[in-house]
């Protein structure tokens, strides 16, 4: 990597970690490759406070102050959205929380401007799911996954609408979206919604939030999942890291567990590894990641390919990271069919073209959609019995 990159690089890892605001760039940077690795990396907002106040940033500042405003205007949209969520959540008596998004924004990371997200997410019981959708129906939110045939089809633990705002909200009954990964990882989040707490967001309402050991185990698991070649979502995880109220032995137990400990611990090791951070991860889950292929792998690429990865640098698909599981097999195993589904769909898109998203189809089925309700209650039978569905009026009764 040369000089100039080495520098672009590090200014994106300053301007993740709130530091050096308003310090001298340390060599000349192509401005137009430097806004298209902030935009990769989701941390035009961060690198805007970073660099504001010096001269030679000034002809990038129009670009980082119009995703400034963006932000802030999602953070009022997510804000205004999440009032009517919690007053007919309260009302129905529905368990729930908010995590990632705002709540790493206005909690997590140092200042509420510099963390962007453009979706909120919504996490319910799976015994009151159906419930939480009738609610929202009712309270103004409209489904942008309309197609009930194919929602039952995929079984996929969410279920996307657009806020009374227009801002999307994906609400979940499982930490793991596809039928493969609930298969395989078991994270427990009727007990997660167990111990929230309540955080007042900086647009005023005050909404339940997973307490941070548990948000450290999601946002370190999101991130795997996702291939953990993003510096929005490792940042995610070294602010979360930060906190004294993390217990890290409990965090080890629930993530072997939950059949995570490897993709966690990776995850855990590459925010230290990039800012130079050392946390308290016990040797027991620090293991899971220095004794497994997928591990090894992972460090192995950065001696050559440095993290953060830049726009067209090669090695930056994050798949020993998406394919991490606690057994070398399952994760060969995973890297395979996560390859298999890539050439599934280039294949598909070469003979028919990118076309739609097929959710989007507005098939309003019945029983379709009382088929998928019914399935979430099947598919999370012991948290089915913690406590009793809600009874739902409407379309998901």
């Amino acid at each position: 990597m040369s000089v100039n990159r080495l520098a672009l690089a590090a200014l994106l890892v300053e301007s993740a970690a709130g530091t050096n605001s308003g310090a001298p760039i340390r060599a000349h940077l192509d401005g137009r490759e430097l806004m298209t690795a902030g935009r990769m990396h989701r941390i035009l907002p961060a690198l805007r406070r970073r660099v504001l106040g010096l001269p030679e940033a000034a002809d990038w500042l129009r670009t980082l102050d119009a995703v400034r405003h963006q932000q802030l205007m999602r953070q009022m949209q997510a804000g205004n959205d999440l009032r009517h969520v919690a007053r007919g959540f309260a009302d129905a008596g529905i368990l729930w929380a908010v995590s990632k998004g705002p709540v790493l924004s206005d909690a997590v990371w140092p200042h509420a401007d510099m963390r962007e997200f453009t979706d909120v997410d919504v996490f319910v019981h799976p015994a009151h799911f159906a419930a939480a959708l009738t609610v929202l129906e009712a309270s103004g939110f409209s489904l942008v996954d309309r197609n009930w045939p194919e929602i039952r089809r995929l079984a996929r633990a969410e279920v996307a609408l657009a806020g009374p705002s227009g801002l999307p909200l994906d609400l979940h009954w499982d930490i793991s979206v596809t039928p493969r990964a609930r298969s395989t990882f078991h994270i427990d989040l009727p007990t997660m919604l167990s111990r929230t707490r309540h955080l007042a967001l900086g647009s005023g309402v005050t909404v339940p939030v997973f307490d941070p050991t548990d948000l450290l185990l999601h946002v370190a698991f999101h991130a795997a999942q996702n291939g953990a070649n993003r510096l929005m979502w490792i940042a995610d995880v070294f602010h979360c890291a930060q906190s004294a109220a993390i217990d890290w032995p409990r965090l080890t137990d629930d993530a072997r567990r939950a059949r995570v400990a490897t993709p966690v611990a990776m995850v855990i090791e590459r925010a230290e590894r990039t800012f130079g951070a050392s946390f308290a991860l016990t040797q027991r889950l620090r293991r899971c990641a220095s004794a497994s292929p997928s591990g090894l792998t992972a460090r192995y690429r950065e001696t050559s390919h440095p993290f953060p990865g830049l726009p067209h640098d090669r090695a930056i698909s994050g798949l020993e990271f998406s394919s991490a599981r606690d057994s070398a097999i399952a994760s060969l195993g995973s890297a395979f069919w996560q390859w298999a589904d890539v050439r599934r769909i280039e294949a598909r898109e070469r003979r028919k073209g990118a076309g739609g998203n097929p959710l989007d189809e507005n098939i309003p089925d019945a029983a379709a959609r009382r088929g998928y309700l019914h399935d979430v209650l099947v598919a999370t039978p012991a948290a089915s019995q913690s406590l009793s569905p809600l009874r739902a009026t409407g379309p998901s009764a």
